[in-house]
């Protein structure tokens, strides 16, 4: 296999790049694969939420065959507005909302159920810490 040539002008641009970060304290964006979870219940939960870090994926997830759909909710902290995201999609079918956040936002996520699209979410598990 053959090494490809890096010529003087790819070295310096790499190098100056380097240095602009650690000058300017630059850090670059995090995509670690971290997905935090939020579930209904500590035991047998029906419902659970998860948030995944790279790429800001809400995700709720219907746990149990029972006729109940699910939300996944979250909020900035306790004094913000919670948004709620309902899946009717049935037992074991994912849904995913794909929702933008500036790096390193923290943010609470929780599991519930739901009824139907409009209907409010109830039986919620606690807040879990999730960060973007």
């Amino acid at each position: 296999m053959r090494t490809p040539y890096r010529g003087p002008a790819t070295v310096l641009g790499t190098a100056a790049a380097s240095a602009a970060v650690l000058v300017l304290g630059i850090a670059p964006a995090q995509a670690d694969g971290t997905i935090y979870r939020a579930y209904n219940a500590l035991t047998s939960p029906t419902a659970a939420t998860e948030f995944a870090a790279d790429g800001e994926i809400l995700t709720a997830l219907d746990m149990l065959k029972d006729g109940h759909g699910t939300a996944a909710q979250w909020r900035y902290n306790s004094s913000s507005p919670t948004h709620s995201y309902y899946n009717g999609n049935g037992y074991a079918v994912p849904r995913n909302w794909d929702l933008s956040f500036a790096e390193g936002t923290t943010l609470q996520i929780r599991a519930c159920l739901q009824d139907t699209s409009n209907g409010t979410p109830y039986s919620c598990g606690g807040w879990e810490y999730a960060k973007a």
